[in-house]
Formats: C-alpha cells, structure tokens, sequence
C-alpha cells in the first residue's frame, strides 16, 4: 500500500528535501480515520471532495462503471518551480509503484543526490 510505504521512506525523502502529499476524492473525516487506522502518518492526506484536483491532472477514471470520477493510482513528482517532472499511473502490469524509483526521480527533482 502507497501509503504506508511512502510512511517507512519519509524520514529519509524529508532529509532530502522531498514533500510527500497523499491526496484523494475522500473527506477530511474519511482521511483522519484513515490515517488513524494505519497507525498515523507523517505527511497530509488531501482531500479533493470536489475532484478538482483529479480533473486537473487528468487521472479521473471512466474506464470502469460506478468509478467515474475516482482517481486513477498516480504518483506525480513536481519539482520546487511546480513542474510535473515524472508521472506513474496504475496499470494492470504494473499495480504498485517502484518506490526506489519514485524517490529516485524525487530527489532529482529536488536537487539532492542523497541516497
């Protein structure tokens, strides 16, 4: 799960000047209680209720009936000028992100060559 593995690579993504956000369609509520349920995490869970942010990047599914409009599993790397430099999306080859990769391409984008 994205989110309690981005958890165990936090410390270490922070020290390099990398921001990690989880965002999704759920309320604030659903977010806490989430959160909650995985122990806590420590980085800010978004919520996008209204789905601007999914329409905004372009990862609403309609691929599926009754998910119009949840958001695809996407990682975006952005670099500190707010420049979209790398993008993952869910694939059925490829369900999870590699992590070793995404905090690769975030360090990058960070400036840092920390490993």
């Amino acid at each position: 799960m994205e989110l309690t593995e981005f958890r165990s690579r936090n410390d270490a993504a922070v020290a390099d000047g990398i921001g990690i956000y989880g965002i999704s369609v759920d309320s604030v509520f659903s977010h806490k209680a989430f959160a909650t349920e995985l122990g806590g995490l420590p980085y800010e869970l978004i919520a996008d209720f209204e789905r601007k942010l999914v329409n905004a990047f372009g990862v609403a599914r309609d691929d599926v009936a009754g998910y119009s409009g949840m958001a695809r599993r996407t990682v975006f790397v952005i670099d500190g000028d707010g420049v979209i430099t790398w993008t993952w999306i869910t694939s059925r080859e490829q369900p999870q992100p590699d992590y070793d990769l995404v905090i690769e391409e975030a360090r990058k984008a960070a400036g840092s060559s920390a490993k």
